[in-house]
């Protein structure tokens, strides 16, 4: 057997079964084979894993790539996620424009730019978008879509994004019920409840990440993911609920998986399951829906036990740190999070005691079944896409914005000591991170393409 690239030795991590001792072996961009070690096999290139893991490339199906840098945000963003393991991401497109104009810009824009895989979740937020949007899953490949609960009223202007209410939702998922495998993608909380409470914590409160938990309580976030789920349910379509954060709402998730198996999705991001609004930084943790408490925490990983929370995915926003200035009622909201997710989850979900490959599942196979990446992502069964990461579980490395090659100058995790991060990523072939450092070029990436994903019913 000849192949291009062939890591040997190492420990393959197989996403929900079991870690075992392969060679793997790639082939015109494909894994050809996984291969008891010591067969002798003639190579273009070899990379030792000897005690070193190798994982699917990663998948985060949560990100915001051009919300900062813009159109270079392909760049700049992928990269940093290929130094953090991540292969491919999913990224989600706000505007108001025809999804004919607005994809195809954002999809010629990535393919001249991107250091690695992607994929689109556009925003629905005008009635014309609802009513294409069986065209835009035909014509782009694109069968899962963005719904922003919080854009009442004048709420999205500075987006020039319209308003929105339940009655829109419910005409949303009623479309979706007719288009099999599509799904939306619901950010949930209840916005006028904000409206009320913002005042009074601003009043009263120290301006700090507390204040920001307490202006957007949890109650508000678990109240619209029942509401949305309900709804969901009244129509029979699927519904993936983004960034839980809270026991609350994780509850309901959880009734709603047992009434609907198969229906349900729930995602949470790493910095919900390791930063509170008690000990998150100021003012770079400023997030929407924002931190919150110990017992939130807990409850999540619980979650992610349990099999409650299906994805972990980043909600990269790459902004810079002076977009945080004027404390925090005008600090932007989101923090840069793609190249840490990894290394973050799988440092915390070790230490907890959880088995390394339900872990890794959650940011591979999991998000790549959903979301109709399957089979060629997620996964390291011959066929598949040659994605893979290369990992020394026995090395320490220090989080520091300096290595992380994104657009944004800061991180949450900064200093955070972690294991998990990647020495090796491989895109399709080729080695576009070696020993932690971005080596591959702009515009390797390509736009993927997805398959509906039928639900049971």
């Amino acid at each position: 057997m000849h192949v291009d690239l062939l890591v040997k030795d190492g420990r393959v991590v197989m996403p929900g079964q079991g870690i075992y001792e392969m060679d793997v072996a790639i082939r015109k961009g494909k894994i050809a084979a996984l291969l008891s070690p010591g067969r002798a096999v003639e190579a273009d290139r070899v990379l030792d894993a000897k005690d070193k893991l190798v994982l699917p490339g990663g998948i985060d199906a949560h990100t915001h790539l051009t919300m900062g840098p813009g159109e270079i945000g392909y760049e700049t963003e992928t990269r940093s996620a290929a130094v953090g393991g991540i292969t491919t991401t999913l990224s989600y497109l706000l505007d108001a424009e025809d999804p004919e104009k607005s994809v195809k810009r954002e999809i010629d824009a990535g393919e001249k730019r991107a250091c690695g895989d992607f994929g689109l979740h556009p925003a629905i937020v005008t009635d014309e978008q609802v009513k294409v949007l069986g065209q835009t899953v035909k014509h782009f490949g694109i069968p899962s879509f963005k719904f922003f609960m919080i854009f009442r009223g004048e709420e999205g202007v500075y987006l020039n994004i319209p308003g929105n209410d339940d009655g829109f939702l419910f005409r949303l998922f009623q479309k979706v019920a007719s288009l099999p495998g599509v799904i939306p993608c619901v950010h949930a909380e209840n916005i006028e409840l904000i409206w009320v409470l913002r005042p009074e914590v601003q009043q009263d409160g120290d301006g700090g990440l507390g204040d920001w938990d307490r202006s957007r309580p949890d109650f508000a976030e678990a109240e619209a993911v029942q509401r949305a789920l309900y709804l969901a349910e009244k129509t029979d379509s699927p519904l993936y609920v983004v960034h839980v954060t809270c026991r609350e709402a994780l509850e309901v998730i959880k009734r709603a998986k047992a009434r609907r198996p198969g229906k349900v999705f729930a995602e949470t991001c790493p910095h919900y399951l390791t930063l509170t609004c008690e000990n998150g930084p100021f003012p770079a943790g400023k997030v929407n829906p924002p931190l919150r408490h110990p017992d939130d925490v807990e409850a999540l990983w619980g979650g992610i036990a349990d099999g409650t929370i299906d994805v972990v995915g980043s909600d990269h926003v790459p902004r810079r740190m002076d977009t945080k200035n004027g404390g925090i009622w005008k600090a932007s909201a989101g923090f840069p999070g793609v190249a840490t997710l990894m290394p973050v989850f799988l440092t915390e979900g070790i230490r907890r005691g959880l088995p390394l490959e339900q872990l890794v599942k959650k940011i591979s196979m999991a998000p790549a079944e959903i979301f109709g990446l399957s089979p060629a992502k997620g996964t390291l069964f011959p066929g598949a896409d040659g994605d893979l990461t290369i990992i020394d579980p026995g090395t320490e490395s220090t989080i520091s914005s300096s290595t992380l090659a994104s657009d944004s100058d800061y991180t949450p995790f900064e200093g955070m000591t972690v294991r998990y991060m990647p020495t090796h990523t491989v895109l399709r072939g080729n080695v576009v991170v070696e020993e932690g450092r971005y080596v591959g070029k702009a515009g390797m990436g390509s736009y993927i393409p997805r398959k509906a994903v039928p639900r049971e019913k």
